[in-house]
């Protein structure tokens, strides 16, 4: 309430002052300016960064949101105004701008993204949850960034928690936990096209469209990502389309039923990268369901993921000497070997 009392230099400025004309005549003594503690300009810029972290609230995955002020833990929010003046082209590239966060990039595909200093080959210390549904790959615990179900455009906020939350989140949260909430169709109504194109074969490319109908709300987006080799000019690093489709249903005024589900193909992705072992992958399959019923204070909420790859791994150069690749049968296979894993949770 104290900050309410505060003079907004705006206000003051435009009040109705007496004429000076009616004033008498100051007295002619010496007067000697004093320094101010600060501007009013500070003073008004300092005001209205508490009054938007009053506003800006957040959820941390947990369904239940609160102002980012009160929050009992170190979170940092970014807001898809933030992205697009980012001119980033994938996630990795938009939590670069976060203080505290170790960005590392290791092919024209794979990175690896932790925090407190424990980046590492490969990252799994991290949680990662879109709308409250965790995205990490069973196998390893680690993530792939460049394949996640959602386009740019969709996200509405991100909300990095830093810090260890493993009491409340499980074992990836050592590091923190990354939330990424996308937009209702209320929130990004209608038609959103986004294309873009660089250097060394990038495309980007994504399309939504979402809209409302008497208590049905619907978004269908679809994205394909693409570009070459650091090594290999001539090569592609990735190579992927997406599709995913949301719906909500208003079962009242306070409650909400929401069903969404994607799938993500990749038939080219250069990594992941480990501290002795190489990927190249040639397929990369992802799907997923998502199913959850939203009331103040309390939801419930199921998904399913599944994951599958077929990579060749070999081993770095430097340690060729003191590692052998084998198939399942024990035979010595020295150009690599080809796998396949797939994985599904039920929560």
């Amino acid at each position: 309430m104290a900050l309410l009392a505060l003079e907004n230099p705006e206000i003051a400025t435009s009040q109705v002052r007496p004429d000076q004309s009616q004033l008498p005549d100051p007295p002619s003594t010496t007067r000697t300016a004093i320094p101010r503690a600060s501007s009013a300009t500070e003073a008004e810029s300092d005001i209205f960064l508490i009054m938007k972290e009053e506003r800006e609230s957040i959820s941390r995955g947990l369904g239940n949101e609160q102002p980012i002020s009160q929050a009992p833990s170190n979170v940092y929010v970014v807001t898809d105004e933030d992205i697009r003046h980012s001119g980033a082209t994938d996630l990795p590239t938009v939590l670069r701008r976060i203080p505290g966060l170790d960005v590392m990039q290791m092919t024209g595909a794979d990175f690896n993204v932790s925090m407190r200093g424990n980046n590492q080959l490969p990252g799994n210390k991290l949680l990662v949850l879109i709308d409250g549904r965790s995205i990490y790959e069973d196998a390893y615990g680690s993530m792939f960034w460049t394949t996640l179900p959602i386009t740019l455009p969709e996200i509405k906020r991100i909300e990095v928690l830093k810090g260890p939350a493993s009491a409340l989140y499980g074992f990836n949260a050592f590091d923190g936990v990354i939330n990424i909430i996308t937009k209702s169709p209320e929130e990004i109504k209608g038609t959103t096209i986004q294309v873009g194109a660089g250097e060394r074969g990038t495309v980007r490319a994504a399309g939504i469209q979402a809209g409302t109908y008497n208590k049905i709300g619907y978004r269908l987006s679809v994205g394909h990502d693409q570009n070459q080799q650091w090594r290999n000019g001539n090569a592609l690093a990735l190579r992927q389309s997406k599709v995913n489709l949301l719906t909500t249903y208003e079962l009242s005024s306070s409650a909400r039923l929401t069903i969404q589900g994607g799938f993500l193909g990749n038939n080219r992705f250069d990594g992941q990268v480990y501290e002795t072992l190489t990927e190249t992958t040639d397929k990369i399959n992802s799907s997923y369901a998502y199913v959850s019923y939203d009331r103040p204070n309390f939801f419930i909420r199921g998904w399913w993921n599944q994951w599958s790859h077929d990579a060749e791994e070999t081993v770095i150069p430097s340690l060729s000497k003191f590692f052998t690749i084998t198939d399942p049968t024990g035979v010595i296979v020295k150009s690599g070997v080809q796998q396949s894993e797939s994985s599904g949770d039920l929560v």
